[in-house]
């Protein structure tokens, strides 16, 4: 939903090219983001957001490939990318980090109305 989002405000905004190529990044990066949301049940706040080292190398690893993606002409030509303005980075980063404030919710609210983490729950029934 929210990669469709970043498509539809590139599009509208600037063009198919723009959209198509925000898409492209914000697709990457959230699943990039989310991954820190979901190794654990706990806020990422609480749980040590820089304990694991591997998880924080294949994020900078990922982003920069995503990065190098677009800048170098060629590869961006193979994907049909188009270079991206400060304002358009600026609204693909802001797409991407969106996981982040909506799992963070959900996992508030289910603290609030479970009185529980409901993960660690449903991991000891399996």
């Amino acid at each position: 939903m929210l990669t469709l989002f970043a498509y539809s405000i590139g599009n509208n905004l600037y063009g198919m090219e723009v959209g198509r190529t925000m898409a492209f990044i914000s697709l990457g990066m959230l699943e990039l983001v989310h991954s820190f949301n979901i190794k654990s049940d706990e806020s990422i706040f609480k749980s040590g957001l820089f304990e694991n080292k591997y998880l924080i190398g294949a994020f900078l690893l990922g982003t920069l490939l995503q990065i190098v993606v677009v800048i170098i002409p060629p590869i961006a030509e193979v994907f049909k990318l188009v270079p991206l303005n400060g304002t358009q980075w600026l609204y693909t980063i802001l797409i991407s980090f969106a996981p982040i404030i909506i799992m963070e919710i959900q996992k508030w609210f289910n603290e609030m109305k479970f009185g529980k983490r409901v993960y660690m729950e449903y991991e000891k029934q399996n």
